[in-house]
């Protein structure tokens, strides 16, 4: 259930920022307090799988061969958080 709740809160925090976009590191620094770096990586490969939140690979401006993740919620990311597509995987504080 705890990570129902993370999907969601995942969710929230990049509605309050769409449209624009954020790094991987920036997600994990909001959530790093109360999950570990690999919860919040599974989260958001759930939600990516899904298709709730785009994810771009850009190249690196420094390190010639990594790669920067980059998320943005989707439309369907925005259906789910106003409830017109439930998804059990997911669940939100306020339904509690």
């Amino acid at each position: 259930m705890r990570t129902k709740f993370l999907r969601g809160l995942i969710l929230d925090f990049l509605h309050r920022i769409y449209p624009r976009e954020i790094e991987k590191v920036g997600i994990i620094e909001a959530f790093y307090k109360d999950w570990k770096p690999k919860e919040i990586e599974r989260a958001l490969g759930y939600l990516r799988d899904k298709g709730y939140v785009e994810e771009k690979k850009i190249p690196h401006p420094v390190r010639r061969f990594e790669r920067i993740l980059i998320y943005r919620l989707t439309p369907d990311g925005i259906d789910v958080l106003e409830r017109t597509v439930e998804d059990n995987g997911i669940a939100f504080w306020e339904d509690e």
